[in-house]
């Protein structure tokens, strides 16, 4: 991403509705699916960015690895310490070694997602689970994608094919951001109406993180709360991404 898109997720991340949203949402299908944690120390954040789902986890002890030295740098501001700057294609991790794998926003930030999922395999212990988001809709693609480095947008039925390909079954498979989806259609339409009917468009793309009133951020924040608490008992119809957990599947013993 670009240093400026670094900054204001840093700056946003604790208060801006989107990003405690997606963490509430997170949380739900964890602690739903999940209730007992993984053993501390085997749960990595791939593309942990500024820090703030590690610094949230704390009690799971987890690992963030990102490749920008400029993220891990913000996430160390944020007291996270257990930080491992690598390529997420190729993860310093061993085979089999991890409980879970927390990949928020990122699979789309890798060209070769195919490469990336069969690594996610690799590293995970049998059995063991992969908890990711990605940004739905390719007919969603705007600025905001080229500003964070997209390579693309998910349907339901690519990520399903990504994840056949890594061997990782699904256990929930949802969307998520449901009932912002419909504002979120009209903002990116009208944004490309103006765009095409005037012919201006910003030569340095920027992201839509749009310093909202407190109020309407508030507002906003328990609408997303109230989907986070819909979301452990049922999956959402459409949204502007889609959530995943996934499990390897536990090896089965040769025959003797």
């Amino acid at each position: 991403m670009n240093v400026e898109e670094y900054e204001k997720m840093y700056a946003l991340e604790t208060t801006y509705w989107w990003f405690q949203g997606r963490m509430r949402m997170i949380e739900a299908i964890l602690e739903s699916c999940l209730p007992e944690p993984p053993r501390p120390g085997r749960v990595l954040d791939v593309g942990c960015g500024t820090g703030l789902i590690l610094d949230h986890f704390a009690g799971w002890e987890p690992i963030g690895t990102d490749f920008s030295r400029l993220a891990l740098g913000y996430s160390r501001e944020r007291g996270v310490s257990r930080l491992v700057r690598a390529d997420v294609v190729h993860l310093p991790f061993a085979t089999g070694s991890l409980d879970l794998i927390l990949a928020l926003d990122m699979m789309e930030h890798v060209e070769r997602d195919d490469l990336l999922i069969r690594e996610f395999n690799r590293v995970l212990r049998p059995g063991g689970f992969l908890m990711a988001t990605v940004p739905a809709h390719p007919d969603l693609w705007s600025d905001h994608d080229i500003a964070l480095h997209h390579f693309r947008r998910y349907t339901a039925a690519s990520l399903r094919a990504l994840l056949r390909k890594g061997r990782l079954r699904p256990i929930r498979f949802t969307y998520g951001i449901c009932f912002m989806h419909p504002v979120i259609v009209l903002f990116r339409l009208l944004q490309r109406f103006w765009q095409r009917s005037t012919g201006v468009r910003d030569p340095q793309p920027r992201t839509h993180l749009i310093p909202l009133p407190r109020p309407l951020n508030a507002l906003l924040i328990q609408l997303l709360h109230f989907e986070a608490f819909l979301l452990r008992r049922f999956n959402l119809p459409q949204g502007t991404s889609l959530v995943v957990l996934a499990q390897k599947a536990e090896e089965v013993p040769e025959r003797s």
